[in-house]
């Protein structure tokens, strides 16, 4: 009988054709788009609307990039000046210093968006800044004029021949006050920074014990400032401020003992998408979560919005002035407005009033616990966990806001409609959130997606494994666990298999080999066709 020799390639085929039989159609690499919640103008309080539409319209930019600077900055210029008690009788008090980011891709503006909302509190810092001048020229002037005068004292009592130490004179007794005469300089006040160390964080707080805004344009520079040699500490002393009720005591050679009874700081910037993909890949899977994210309440990821082309028009002076007022009562009359004080080492704070919005609020805080209970995305269940804080701090801001706006009377609790806006932030910013954390999972998908690329093309052969990919030097397929993760989401659909080990071997088990699904190769398998990876719509 004639043996036939039959060509490789059509060996390959059948064993191929024969292997394909025993495999499941693989399924589409893709992912979901979590949707979000558009921002309604009716979440505002009507004071602040005009003026928060007015900038969004003219830089045609998403206006949730405004009004969450917004809020965020109201939140920083009351800081530690006023407080809310969310129960009627418990001691349980919030600050309302709140985090938030403006979360786009490059050219979205979310720069010029949040340098506009953030323009009141420029002002304050200005104003302050001319008042500080004043102030310390005035220090100088007294200074100069008690050296002045002791100079000529002195004069004056070193040829007085009837000089008695025992009976001094009112001139030597004079010239020994201005001696010992020790006039404090004048402080600045501040109220943001846009970099600062946490030891001189701390030294700004000491004079401004309210607190101060931290403002980034880019908050993942912060972020990787915590990882800088000498700087581990800074992450803890940030999360310590968010709380913006605890004390905070910083000891270092060379500049001393520093203590802030009330370690209180805002912090708000804008983040691009793909690098904060980075930082909550390593969050979720390589144990690298300290809750710092989640405390980031008011970060909003809105939707691309359309232009209507150039706009050109005058900006709306009045909307802007009737802010600018209030932010300058919250920050200098904040004492006036009527909230409760026990003693003068208590923070002055209020209360929901007691009967719907105290309802109200218990009502929102049972259905949080139930659906933190019930969340399987472990960082979204500490983002709502925070929202603890951001219900009762968005609500006592909102009801400053009416009074600064004399739309509320002075001293009168928390109402109902405060707090329903707040209830409606919350709802708002969840779905903002759970878009930001599906970039985690996105992460995953997008370096499965580049890998099943590369094998539609042939780049990588049956049998390969993990390292095999990595000495590629592939872009985003050079980290073994993101090659790893690649793979699991690549075998959950069908496009590879894991190799059994045949034989025995001791100690560490070898790395996986992975089968291909030769299915994936055939252009007209419909269910199989790999999914280039591409940037994904926002």
């Amino acid at each position: 009988m004639k043996i036939i020799d039959v060509p490789r390639d059509i060996l390959t085929l059948l064993k191929q054709t024969v292997a394909g039989a025993n495999w499941p159609k693989p399924e589409a690499i893709s992912h979901h788009v979590v949707s979000v919640q558009p921002f309604d103008t009716s979440l505002l309080p009507e004071s602040l609307c005009p003026w928060v539409s007015d900038i969004a319209h003219r830089m045609q930019c998403p206006i949730d990039f405004v009004a969450a600077a917004v809020v965020v900055m109201l939140g920083s210029v009351v800081g530690t000046g006023c407080a809310v008690r969310p129960k009627q009788n418990d001691n349980w008090t919030v600050v309302p210093n709140i985090w938030g980011a403006a979360i786009g891709r490059p050219g979205r503006l979310k720069s010029p968006a949040i340098a506009a909302a953030m323009t009141p509190l420029y002002r304050l810092d200005s104003l302050a800044q001319s008042e500080f001048k004043a102030a310390f020229a005035r220090h100088q002037q007294v200074i100069l004029g008690n050296k002045m005068t002791a100079d000529l004292l002195k004069k004056k009592l070193t040829t007085d021949k009837s000089f008695d130490p025992k009976q001094p004179s009112a001139d030597f007794l004079e010239f020994q006050r201005l001696s010992g005469l020790n006039i404090e300089e004048p402080k600045p006040k501040r109220f943001h920074t846009n970099d600062c160390t946490i030891e001189s964080l701390g030294e700004m707080l000491q004079t401004n014990p309210r607190g101060i805004l931290v403002e980034h344009d880019e908050l993942t520079g912060l972020l990787a400032g915590f990882e800088r040699p000498g700087r581990e500490g800074e992450r803890q002393g940030y999360l310590t401020a968010w709380n913006g009720t605890g004390s905070h005591r910083v000891d270092r050679i060379g500049r001393g003992n520093i203590f802030i009874e009330h370690f209180c700081a805002s912090i708000f910037g804008g983040v691009q998408p793909d690098k904060l993909e980075l930082y909550l890949a390593e969050a979720q899977y390589n144990h690298g979560n300290d809750g710092f994210i989640q405390r980031l309440q008011v970060m909003v990821f809105p939707d691309e919005v359309p232009t209507v082309g150039i706009v050109d028009q005058t900006p709306d002076t009045v909307a802007a002035d009737i802010v600018m007022k209030i932010v300058l009562r919250l920050a200098n009359s904040i004492d006036s407005m009527g909230g409760i004080q026990d003693s003068p080492a208590v923070i002055t704070y209020y209360r929901f009033e007691s009967k719907k919005a105290q309802l109200l609020f218990f009502h929102w805080l049972e259905a949080l616990s139930s659906r933190i209970a019930a969340e399987d995305n472990p960082l979204m269940q500490e983002h709502l966990g925070k929202y603890r804080k951001l219900v009762p701090a968005l609500s006592l801001i909102f009801h400053l806001v009416e009074i600064a706006a004399d739309n509320v009377k002075p001293g009168q609790p928390i109402g109902i409609k405060s707090l329903q806006l707040a209830t409606r932030w919350a709802a708002y910013l969840e779905s903002h959130a759970r878009r930001v954390y599906a970039m985690a999972t996105d992460y995953k998908i997008q370096a499965a997606q580049l890998l099943a690329d590369k094998i539609t093309k042939k780049q990588l052969e049956a049998g390969f494994c993990a390292r095999d990919v990595i000495r590629k030097g592939w872009s985003r397929l050079s980290d073994l666990d993101d090659v790893k993760a690649a793979c699991d989401e690549l075998e959950a659909a069908s496009w590879i298999r894991r190799k059994p080990f045949e034989g025995k071997r001791a100690g560490r088990p070898p790395s996986p080999t992975y089968d291909i699904n030769p299915a994936v190769f055939e252009s007209s398998n419909t269910g199989a066709t790999p999914t280039k990876p591409t940037k994904r719509k926002r």
